[in-house]
């Protein structure tokens, strides 16, 4: 009787019609997109007042998402020089391709094993809308639509651990998917190959699922290492000691640098 007196007083007026993304996570989010699609470049410093101005939020909530990104690998916080976008070496990318084979491997192959027909149905319109984004050049499009295909996948391969060991990397994996794709005759293999992964997955069978999915993630490896080597054998270009291009983190900036961009797209 009290639960109905309750239920005509209070009625739906709690109901929670959306869930509000909390404010730290937001500006976690912004920065970090705008590294991964260099809108602020490898090695720029990030100066907090600039931060905070383009923003639009206090110094606390900057400095708390630069410590996140931080954790990331995405920024380096230097004494006496404060932080900058982290510049990712060769033998870090080599590493993170080595994870990348093993647990992407096992995330395809226990995919197959353990998904739901409704994860099919995710990872098949996730797919879709990469190679949709692929065939029409644009990279930043496709390459956001990526990361929605390996959500996917590693929700469907219930295995929380795999996610949580790839997500301090997955900003790093975004720039070196871009790097890969960046390399002359990449795209067009790399789409073949997640077509290849996709016909593994669908036809149920986990042992082609694990070795087409590794051997995407290791030929992607060669062409984005290939053009670390490439960079070592041209003269560095000189760098301002400010964040160049910072102001580009707003909505007008990210239109730009997609429009720069749509010379590549597909998986890595």
């Amino acid at each position: 009787m009290y639960m109905d007196a309750l239920d005509k007083i209070v009625g739906r007026s709690l109901l929670i019609t959306r869930k509000p993304v909390p404010l730290r996570n937001e500006v976690i989010e912004r920065l970090r997109s705008a590294i991964c699609k260099q809108l602020l470049p490898q090695g720029s410093r990030l100066i907090e007042r600039q931060l905070c101005e383009m923003l639009g939020v206090s110094r606390t909530l900057v400095r708390e998402a630069l410590r996140q990104l931080e954790a990331e690998g995405l920024v380096t916080i230097m004494p006496n020089r404060g932080p900058s976008v982290a510049v990712l070496d060769r033998e870090t990318a080599k590493g993170i391709y080595e994870v990348r084979a093993v647990l992407e491997a096992l995330a395809a192959e226990l995919f197959v094993e353990r998904a739901t027909e409704e994860d099919r149905q995710r990872l098949q319109v996730a797919f879709a809308a990469g190679k949709r984004a692929f065939e029409r050049g644009d990279i930043a499009g496709s390459l956001d639509e990526w990361v929605r295909f390996y959500d996917a996948l590693f929700a469907g391969a219930r295995n929380e651990s795999i996610a949580v060991t790839l997500w301090p990397l997955m900003g790093r994996i975004y720039m070196l998917r871009a790097r890969s794709l960046s390399m002359p005759d990449r795209r067009a293999a790399s789409m073949k190959e997640m077509e290849a992964i996709m016909e593994a997955i669908l036809g149920r069978d986990p042992a082609r699922a694990w070795e087409t999915c590794r051997t995407h993630v290791r030929n992607a490896a060669v062409y984005a290492l290939k053009s670390f080597d490439q960079e070592t054998l041209r003269p560095a270009k000189p760098t301002s000691g400010r964040a160049r291009g910072t102001t580009k983190v707003k909505a007008g900036g990210e239109k730009r640098a997609r429009k720069n961009g749509k010379d590549a797209g597909s998986a890595s």
